[in-house]
């Protein structure tokens, strides 16, 4: 299982996207990060919970010699809910890679204002973003004492080499 994180608008999404067109088989499971009607706080834990219970059975119900890649595209906004992915991963004993996908600050705020809004809705949906990255702890070195994982910047302007590293680090060794 790839675990696919990070704060709203930092390519997860596009990401996965990406690795799933690199990967012979691959399952992707998303939630998105919906900046125009939620609240910023991420996703409830029995979303994510569903979500995780989803992998897992879809590697039960998938022949050992046909497992697929499976990508798991949410917030993942602190550490709890990350142990939590790894932990349904070990249950199943999948082998587990945490990717932190962040983007530039730049590249958030074209995002965020490139619908046609008005001036008070993008006020509105940039409000709900701010909310939603003070809510994301992102990952730390105490954290990468017991997760594997990778933070990788600039994912939506450097989607290649973001996607790289990612099939590196997943290479069997």
């Amino acid at each position: 299982m790839i675990a696919i994180g990070g704060p709203p608008l930092g390519g997860k999404g596009v990401l996965a996207a990406r690795l799933a067109d690199c990967f012979p088989r691959v399952v992707k499971l998303e939630l998105s990060d919906d900046l125009i009607s939620s609240s910023g706080n991420g996703h409830a834990p029995a979303t994510l919970s569903a979500l995780l219970g989803r992998a897992k059975q879809v590697w039960r119900d998938s022949p050992a010699a046909r497992r697929p890649t499976i990508l798991v595209v949410a917030r993942f906004a602190t550490p709890t809910r990350r142990r939590r992915a790894r932990a349904a991963a070990r249950a199943e004993r999948m082998r587990f890679l945490f990717v932190e996908a962040r983007s530039s600050e730049e590249a958030v705020l074209r995002r965020l204002a490139r619908p046609l809004l008005s001036r008070r809705e993008l006020e509105e949906r940039v409000r709900r973003y701010a909310a939603a990255l003070r809510s994301y702890r992102a990952v730390n070195a105490a954290e990468r004492l017991y997760l594997p994982a990778l933070s990788l910047a600039r994912v939506q302007s450097r989607l290649d080499q973001a996607s790289e590293r990612v099939i590196e680090a997943w290479r069997p060794r």
